[in-house]
């Protein structure tokens, strides 16, 4: 019996790789639980049963709570409303945006570390207070606060 349960688990795991889904990983899971307390309890039918609902229960709650954190980790990095009209300090060097090395890096809130560049080519030493004017992917369009 514990071949069907592993079979299941398998189904559902590969099913869940064409589009991740709280559900059909919570079933794959829990199956592969279902599987192992079937090889350790091949004729009680009741425990197996048993141990995949409360399986089903736990790893529900445990991956619905991995999927809202990386959930707001990711609405964090989307929106640029965070970054419009706030200011940050530059630690490392931007030089002139059309050079090889014009990437700096200025550092949000004394905590988060971003790329950036500067958006009238001009060389901005670390230090200096610059203002957050827009965002290209992960690097931040500056200029300096006078």
């Amino acid at each position: 019996m514990y071949i069907f349960w592993a079979v299941v688990s398998f189904i559902f795991l590969f099913w869940d790789f064409k589009k991740t889904n709280i559900i059909k990983l919570t079933c794959a899971c829990s199956f592969m639980f279902g599987a192992i307390i079937a090889y350790k309890f091949p004729s009680d039918y009741k425990i197996q049963i048993l141990s995949f609902l409360v399986f089903s229960i736990i790893f529900y709650f445990l991956i619905k709570s991995i999927f809202k954190k990386e959930k707001s980790d990711l609405k964090k990095l989307t929106s640029f409303a965070d970054f419009s009209d706030k200011t940050a300090i530059v630690v490392k060097d931007i030089g002139k945006t059309l050079s090889i090395d014009g990437i700096g890096a200025v550092k949000l809130n004394n905590s988060e570390t971003w790329s950036a560049k500067s958006i009238d080519d001009k060389e901005i030493k670390a230090g200096a207070k610059v203002e957050i004017v827009s965002r290209e992917n992960m690097i931040l369009n500056v200029k300096v606060v006078k």
